[in-house]
């Protein structure tokens, strides 16, 4: 071969070799990046992470103009003609606002960050009240929230305390905070475990109706409605979801009787001490699902995908609890109902729904109109006539990778238990095949006894049957056996071990068989002149100088057993779960959950490699001894 045509071959093999090399990386680097991103952009298919959800969900006037707090935990001030002036972007999920106007500070509610306070003069973050500090309320009984799970949150205030409450099934309930000694602690009188999951907290003196003075917490559940009093003696009332006209998906407290609710499409006012609906709330047709509430007075609104509608209040509370269904003087007849149309600017950068009219947030004003607030941060400013006067947009929330996938992993899903399982079972099954792997080897490889290539080749056989053959005996003797002499296999690290031993120390002989047979015998008769005695000279001789090839041997085992599945998801329970187990368990348990599969498999991975590098200068060495044919 010509200089020239050794240097094409040598450079194709470089290329060659470097294509592989990314074949290889390509899978473990999506694998990583997949442990970072949302589930729902793994699902969808989206390449690049995705921006936090900063719909608007929160407004309020200030002496200064309008405060506008989106779903990401942005908080934005802006003026009276809606021009941005600050911002605070604390970077939240599920949020939910509180503000005290009179404190001068805001108060803030997410899945990831708890309870933060906020100083709205300055609009800097003054406190933290992490979601570890709710959880000390509880003890045992709730540990922490799945970020990502959490659909909302509710927050708001009566008296000295602050009531909040996570939308998600697991959540004990409401808690309270006491803003003066920083202690949170159960509410009492209510359950989730009775009553279902908490959607929203509403009363009115809450963000659904500043003006009320009601002393009852409105908790709405996928149950129903519970109602529970903040009055020492006053006693709670269920509501539950079968005897409402429509299971509500939405709640806002109106007054000390009346609620107003919404389920999908439909709006309707209900009175909690007469358990009967005074109002069915009919808007444009072909409007949607209702996303936004809120009331002044004399006015009721509601939100949807077209925009806002503001209908008169027919019954206020002294007329409700005179209303008589069908007829009577709580008929009031109807005041005109407007059509607010909001204009909602463009927002660089995003798609979707942005030039919609989906309405998640109402602000009614003293003049008689509305500032609403939509998806992507936009706002929309209209007159009492629903004509809009101006449009802004708070700035676009920062591009997410979601390292909260790892906490998860390890506060919620004990995958430390997992880890610990797999080292524990890993360690034992490589100590024990290489004990017993190195003895049959090395007696394959010297000693020369009747059936000796018999002996060999049933070893290598062994191989060839598949491993769901001998799962079913396994199982069934190790049952016998627990019967027998009532010690408990199934479900233990001991019998886990001895099943993974008696199935990779056959192959692990063969191999081993071959790194022996690759030494000269002249060590051992060396070894023995000097007065070693054989076992002497194997222990001191033998097995330092074919230390490369049982190191390489063991780690192939202790890999294959790292990665085994059908035997651990038969042979172990819920205390003994190996990594492979702990794995599969998040396709159903845990709700499809790809993204904490995928920071899983990266976490699993890393001892993995870690045991290569370590070993891979005794690994390549031992795969060159072992390649030296007798």
């Amino acid at each position: 071969m010509t200089p020239s045509r050794r240097r094409i071959s040598g450079h194709l093999l470089t290329g060659l070799t470097w294509f592989l090399v990314v074949v290889h990386l390509v899978p473990i680097a999506w694998m990583v990046y997949c442990g970072v991103k949302d589930n729902q952009e793994i699902l969808s298919g989206k390449v690049l992470p995705g921006r936090r959800q900063n719909d608007v969900v929160f407004l309020r006037e200030t002496p200064a103009g309008f405060l506008a707090g989106t779903a990401d935990g942005g908080v934005t001030l802006f003026g009276n003609d809606l021009r941005r002036e600050r911002h605070l972007e604390l970077g939240t999920f599920a949020t939910s606002f509180w503000l005290d106007a009179q404190a001068g500070t805001l108060w803030v509610l997410s899945s990831n960050r708890g309870l933060q306070l906020v100083d709205v003069g300055k609009l800097a973050l003054k406190h933290t009240y992490g979601v570890d500090a709710i959880a000390e309320a509880y003890g045992k009984e709730w540990a922490t929230l799945w970020v990502n799970e959490v659909a909302g949150s509710g927050l708001g205030r009566w008296g000295d305390s602050l009531y909040l409450s996570y939308q998600i099934k697991g959540y004990p309930g409401v808690t309270a905070f006491s803003p003066a000694t920083g202690k949170f602690r159960p509410m009492g009188g209510f359950s989730s475990r009775q009553a279902g999951m908490v959607r929203q907290l509403a009363r009115p003196g809450s963000d659904s109706n500043p003006n009320g003075s009601d002393a009852a917490i409105t908790v709405l559940t996928n149950q129903g409605i519970f109602r529970h009093s903040l009055q020492p003696g006053m006693p709670d009332k269920a509501l539950r979801a079968g005897k409402l006209p429509a299971v509500p998906e939405r709640i806002c407290a109106l007054d000390e009787r009346r609620l107003l609710m919404s389920a999908d499409s439909r709006a309707f006012i209900y009175d909690v001490v007469a358990d009967t609906v005074l109002a069915w709330l009919d808007r444009k047709p072909g409007s949607g699902i209702i996303t936004a509430f809120a009331s002044s007075p004399g006015r009721l609104w509601l939100g949807d995908s077209r925009g806002a509608t503001a209908m008169p209040d027919l019954f206020p509370a002294p007329v409700a609890a005179r209303f008589v269904p069908g007829g009577g003087e709580g008929n009031i007849p109807a005041a005109p109902t407007l059509e607010f149309s909001p204009r909602f600017p463009r927002v660089a950068g995003r798609d979707g729904d942005i030039t919609s009219h989906r309405i998640t947030a109402i602000l009614p004003l003293p003049n008689g109109g509305a500032l609403l607030g939509g998806p992507n941060g936009t706002l929309s400013l209209l007159d009492a006539d629903g004509k809009p006067v101006a449009e802004a947009a708070a700035p676009l929330s920062s591009v997410y990778l979601h390292w909260r996938n790892y906490v998860d992993l390890w506060r919620n899903i004990d995958f430390g238990l997992y880890l610990k399982n797999s080292f524990i079972v890993c360690i034992g099954v490589m100590l024990v095949a290489m004990v017993l792997a190195s003895m049959g080897g090395y007696a394959l490889a010297r000693f020369n006894f009747p059936g000796k290539n018999l002996f060999g080749y049933s070893v290598l056989a062994t191989q060839m049957v598949p491993g769901i053959m001998l799962l079913l005996p396994l199982y069934l003797m190790f049952i016998n056996f627990s019967r027998a002499t009532g010690l408990v296999v199934k479900g233990s690290y001991s019998g886990l071990i001895l099943t993974y031993a008696a199935y990779f120390v056959p192959f692990s002989i063969w191999i081993l068989r071959g790194f022996f047979a690759s030494l000269p015998k002249e060590l051992e008769e060396a070894a023995l002149v000097d007065g070693c005695g054989p076992l002497q000279a194997f222990f001191r001789i033998i097995i330092p100088s074919a230390l490369p090839g049982i190191i390489a041997t063991g780690v192939y085992v202790f890999l294959s057993a790292w990665d085994e599945l059908m035997f651990a998801w038969v042979l172990t329970d819920e205390k003994t779960y190996t990594i492979p187990v702990g794995i599969r368990l998040f396709v159903g348990n845990f709700q499809n959950r790809y993204d904490l599969m995928m920071a899983a498999a990266t976490v699993s991975t890393i001892p993995v490699m870690i045991l290569f590098f370590l070993m891979q200068r005794h690994i390549v060495s031992g795969l060159t001894a072992g390649a030296v044919k007798e």
